[in-house]
């Protein structure tokens, strides 16, 4: 039997998660099919994902047991993966195996601290659910997420379910903010593990975890793998990770195998077809746009082989950043650089039509300031700005990238205490 995808969607904001609660019980039973979408979803892309291939202007029917993971964009189109509820029952299971394994803590509620339509905060519901407990949810109607608010949702957690191990995942720039109050990070304290992905975890970060006793685990994964299925590097079980093609130095593209991979993508009519085959080249094998290196089956994530800038769990693609700079009449070259909060920021060196003495002052402040005033969308917006006389390129009109990331890396680390 197939469903019509006119009646799939459940839009969700932290105030409408408990009422959609049926459906995604349904879909662990295999008997709905589910695209999540925010409340504010692009109009044309939820339409694209609804009326995938279709030119009748009519949705696609999709199957029961189907969840469509909204990607979060780094090339530009979300392409809805396409996930089965076996495999989803899997990724949940062989997470729960690992957690009792490595941290020796059973079955118990969650709470939900991220945005339900992605694939994180779904997967939060969903392992909550199969738990067999309904997930608290984090208020973040009233704006960016609050460590005060993170505090009182965690005691009525532990309240409602006194003995039992709790638990939640966060990205890096939570995970930091919580751990920068004594009541967040006693908060902390009360989860038998948090799960932290999205983005690079700062090593100093994971250290002060550890210094406090909070059962940190680093996931890797995403939409098309049914969220983290690489704890701290290490393949859940059932799992297995490779670099595919590697350097001498062993690095590669990193891909995944495992049960929960998404069987392809539903957008596939704007989809040049040896890219869905080139991300799913097998059954049971995602190929990620990620570099990374594999020693002793433990994954190290050097960068993105695409070059999209992942900060704070939002993926950036540098041609954006770059054609928004643009918009205001520069022109730069846009790279991402370490940052111990965000994972990664927008960095970008901005050409002073070859005044070489300008090279390297910090122009951050009148560039922002430049492009808010022009309306640019803000995750456009560089957090740090440079000058220099002339772009450094590799080749006509190709922008030296790699040349940049260390100028910019060596500028920003020279005036963080700015």
């Amino acid at each position: 039997m197939n469903l019509p995808l006119e009646s799939l969607p459940v839009t969700l904001d932290s105030t409408s998660v408990r009422a959609a609660l049926p459906a995604y019980r349904d879909f662990l039973a295999g008997r709905r099919a589910l695209l999540p979408v925010s409340p504010d979803a692009a109009g044309d892309s939820l339409t694209e994902l609804m009326g995938a291939d279709r030119t009748d202007g009519a949705a696609r029917p999709t199957e029961p047991g189907t969840l469509i993971a909204c990607t979060s964009g780094s090339t530009g189109t979300p392409k809805g993966a396409l996930l089965r509820t076996d495999g989803v029952r899997a990724a949940i299971s062989a997470s729960a195996s690992f957690i009792m394994d490595r941290l020796g803590a059973g079955p118990g509620p969650w709470l939900l601290a991220l945005p339900p339509h992605h694939i994180a905060g779904t997967m939060v519901i969903l392992r909550s659910l199969d738990a067999g407990f309904e997930p608290a949810v984090l208020d973040s109607s009233g704006g960016p997420f609050r460590v005060d608010a993170f505090c009182a949702a965690t005691t009525a957690l532990a309240d409602a379910h006194p003995g039992l191990p709790l638990y939640t995942s966060l990205v890096p720039t939570q995970l930091v903010r919580v751990l920068d109050s004594a009541e967040g990070s006693e908060a902390l304290g009360r989860y038998a593990a948090v799960l932290v992905g999205g983005a690079p975890t700062p090593p100093a970060v994971v250290a002060r975890c550890g210094e406090l006793g909070v059962g940190v685990l680093l996931t890797y994964g995403s939409s098309e793998t049914s969220g983290g299925v690489l704890y701290n590097g290490e393949p859940l079980p059932g799992y297995t990770v490779e670099s595919v093609d590697p350097d001498d130095a062993g690095v590669g593209r990193v891909a995944l195998h495992g049960p929960s991979v998404a069987d392809g993508y539903r957008v596939t009519c704007s989809l040049d077809p040896a890219v869905a085959a080139d991300a799913f080249p097998a059954p049971g094998v995602f190929r990620t746009s990620d570099l990374g290196r594999v020693e002793g089956g433990v994954l190290t994530v050097l960068g993105r082989a695409d070059g999209a800038v992942n900060s704070g769990g939002l993926k950036i693609l540098p041609e954006q950043v770059e054609a928004a700079v643009a918009s205001v009449g520069l022109s730069c070259c846009a790279v991402g650089v370490p940052d111990d909060e965000w994972g990664e920021i927008v960095a970008v060196l901005v050409e002073s039509g070859g005044a070489e003495s300008a090279a390297g002052t910090d122009c951050t402040a009148s560039l922002r300031a430049r492009m808010k005033d022009a309306d640019v969308a803000s995750h456009l917006i560089p957090r740090r700005a440079f000058t220099t006389g002339v772009l450094p390129l590799t080749g006509p009109g190709k922008l030296d990238r790699r040349t940049v990331r260390g100028v910019l890396q060596e500028l920003v680390r020279g005036t963080s205490g700015d």
